[in-house]
């Protein structure tokens, strides 16, 4: 019963994750975050990763970004979103404090809308827009120039 039962645990758990460990050794802890992960354990954020860069390089650090509600279709953690665009100033609409922060973007120096297809489009009407990876996602500057 125990051979066994290391049989499967090497099986299922300790050799995809050997094998994904052996054959993305030197990548970047960011290259890592936009991989499929180990088949056992997919990455199920690739997609919001690879998206997140995209925002990060467009907006500065101490900008302030508004977010669609945290529903999209291939999911949206808070975490992953925070984690990555630290230390910008992040708020999804929703939050208890959205609304007040809407009020005031148009008078920072830098605020950026990152919009999908549900929400957003509508701020960005009078702004350049560029399109993001993730299919019906956006993002404009809002505010001073």
């Amino acid at each position: 019963v125990v051979f066994l039962n290391l049989v499967v645990l090497c099986k299922v758990f300790i050799v995809p994750r050997a094998y994904f460990i052996a054959d993305h050794f030197q990548e970047h802890r960011e290259a890592l975050r936009e991989s499929a992960g180990p088949f056992d354990m997919p990455n199920q954020y690739a997609k919001t990763y690879r998206m997140m860069k995209q925002v990060r390089e467009i907006s500065g650090e101490e900008s302030l970004i508004l977010m669609p509600p945290d529903n999209w279709e291939f999911g949206s953690p808070r975490s992953a979103v925070i984690q990555m665009l630290y230390p910008r100033k992040v708020y999804f609409y929703g939050d208890s404090r959205f609304d007040k922060t809407l009020s005031q973007v148009f008078s920072l120096k830098e605020a950026y809308v990152m919009f999908n297809d549900q929400w957003g489009k509508e701020l960005c009407a009078k702004y350049p827009v560029k399109q993001l990876s993730g299919q019906g996602f956006g993002i404009c500057r809002l505010g001073k120039k």
